[in-house]
């Protein structure tokens, strides 16, 4: 009888964190250190909604790096046709079309048609994380890597020109790609109130 092969089994990777709770940067880069970052970038699109442009679905990255409301295709005036108030409603939120952002930001395409989801109350403004941008970046309000404090400047750029390091995820990325750990500051929701606004801010709120 021949002998049984054993199954593989995946691999569990630790790479070296620093005293800040991020990864540490390698000093060393090529081809294969680019293999590992492009697995890296494809487990961050499939868990955390990276939006790069070569990586997973390529429709939510924006080339502006503000992943805005009103440049969402899910937007519908002034209130999202995704996401509700609550879970027990299908009340839409009201959005900030220059500053708000959720995870579920999606370029505007007119070959995409939207469905009312709000109606089936699918999702809520707590579990895609809407929150509106306290910060400006190169290209206005909104958020990117370019303005998120888990990302510095990479030692070398990749080969697809990838000039900052993610401590995050452990990979190159550039100002314009994001994600839903983005950590930029964002108004709170105590203020969007005092202004009229009734929507709720990512996990830690930070003020300006």
């Amino acid at each position: 009888m021949p002998a049984i092969t054993p199954i593989p089994v995946r691999k569990v990777i630790e790479p070296p964190l620093g005293k800040d709770g991020l990864f540490i940067q390698p000093s060393k880069f090529g081809p294969e250190r680019e293999l590992v970052e492009a697995h890296n970038r494809t487990r961050f699109a499939n868990k955390f909604n990276l939006a790069d442009p070569w990586t997973g679905n390529t429709r939510t990255y924006d080339p502006l790096g503000r992943y805005n409301c009103g440049r969402c295709n899910e937007a519908d005036d002034n209130v999202c046709v995704e996401v509700s108030e609550s879970e027990d409603s299908d009340q839409a939120i009201s959005i900030d079309r220059e500053a708000g952002s959720c995870k579920d930001w999606e370029d505007l395409c007119a070959g995409d048609p939207e469905v009312r989801l709000t109606r089936s109350r699918c999702t809520n403004k707590t579990l895609v994380g809407y929150a509106v941008s306290a910060v400006t970046n190169p290209n206005g309000k909104g958020f990117g890597c370019w303005i998120c404090p888990f990302a510095s400047e990479a030692y070398e750029a990749d080969s697809k020109g990838r000039d900052l390091y993610c401590g995050k995820g452990d990979f190159r990325t550039m100002g314009t790609v994001c994600c839903q750990l983005n950590g930029a500051p964002v108004v709170s929701e105590k203020k969007r109130r005092a202004h009229g606004v009734n929507l709720l801010s990512k996990t830690a709120e930070k003020e300006k």
